[in-house]
């Protein structure tokens, strides 16, 4: 069907979320999606996390109530509660992206932002079981660190191991 109509007329972006999500349910692979549409794996992994938003958000969004940067901003959450906190309690004028991105990531800090985070690693963060937040939408991939406390902890160790060879002098 997606494919017979995006011949034709074109989808309402949701129904196309939604055709994605189906074929993936069905026991298809991201790969054979995007081969079978002709785009990238990364477009149907996407595709896939709009599809996965509020039922009440994808509605308002059919509605044109949401723009789809405001759903891809919303993306950042993948708890439907969160989302609909996110947009609901936020006043008209500040619905913005970047606005909804700052209130579900509330007391997380970006890691590109943050020295801690640069002098700890990212990996060794989430080899020490921190989470990390992704924004799938963003080219830079940007990424939010989830536990500050252990963040601190991380980098406390790390500054005591540099601290030694000083001591010894």
């Amino acid at each position: 069907s997606l494919a017979d109509n995006s011949g034709r007329e074109a989808m309402h972006p949701a129904d196309e979320f939604e055709a994605f999500h189906a074929l993936i349910q069905q026991g298809r692979g991201v790969e054979d999606v995007a081969a079978r549409f002709g785009v990238s794996p990364l477009v149907v992994q996407r595709r896939l996390k709009l599809a996965a938003l509020s039922p009440e958000l994808l509605a308002l969004y059919r509605e044109e109530g949401i723009n789809l940067d405001q759903l891809m901003a919303l993306c950042l959450s993948s708890d439907h509660a969160a989302q609909e906190r996110a947009w609901f309690e936020a006043q008209p004028w500040d619905r913005a992206p970047a606005a909804l991105r700052k209130r579900l990531t509330e007391g997380e800090v970006l890691a590109h932002q943050s020295a801690l985070a640069r002098f700890v690693g990212i990996e060794a963060y989430e080899a020490a079981g921190g989470v990390v937040r992704r924004d799938l939408f963003d080219s830079e991939h940007e990424c939010w660190i989830c536990d500050l406390d252990l963040l601190r902890r991380l980098a406390g160790e790390k500054l005591d191991g540099e601290a030694v060879p000083v001591r010894g002098e």
